[in-house]
């Protein structure tokens, strides 16, 4: 949990509604994943960091902003992406979000991205 707190504290500063950069938001949130944890509340508490982030970048500017993530970037928000999306109980608001950044990653990362996602069960999120 110290390390989603210590990303959370990195990513605030940049989503500033005045001079944020929701962008550079968005590479600090997706560094380092908890992979390795079976906590609920870490990967939701990781998550909810990434869907600040991704909430905070302006739709003109969601295909930029996915050109400028790596592959395996793409990979670690397609699983986030997919977590949001199972999520019964969050604000209908993020799912409309989610949904407009899915298929830009896919775009970029390719079929293979979903695959990973989703098989990976020892990198699950």
């Amino acid at each position: 949990m110290e390390a989603v707190k210590a990303r959370e504290a990195a990513v605030a500063p940049l989503l500033k509604p005045v001079g944020g950069q929701p962008v550079q938001a968005l590479h600090a949130a997706l560094q380092d994943p908890p992979y390795q944890t079976r906590t609920e509340a870490v990967k939701n508490a990781s998550y909810d960091v990434v869907a600040r982030s991704l909430a905070a970048v302006k739709e003109a500017e969601i295909e930029a902003a996915v050109n400028s993530l790596s592959y395996e970037q793409c990979d670690v928000l397609m699983k986030y992406l997919y977590r949001g999306l199972g999520q019964p109980n969050k604000k209908h608001e993020i799912y409309q979000v989610l949904l407009k950044w899915h298929p830009l990653v896919l775009k970029r990362g390719g079929q293979a991205c979903i695959m990973r996602a989703i098989s990976e069960v020892k990198e699950a999120l």
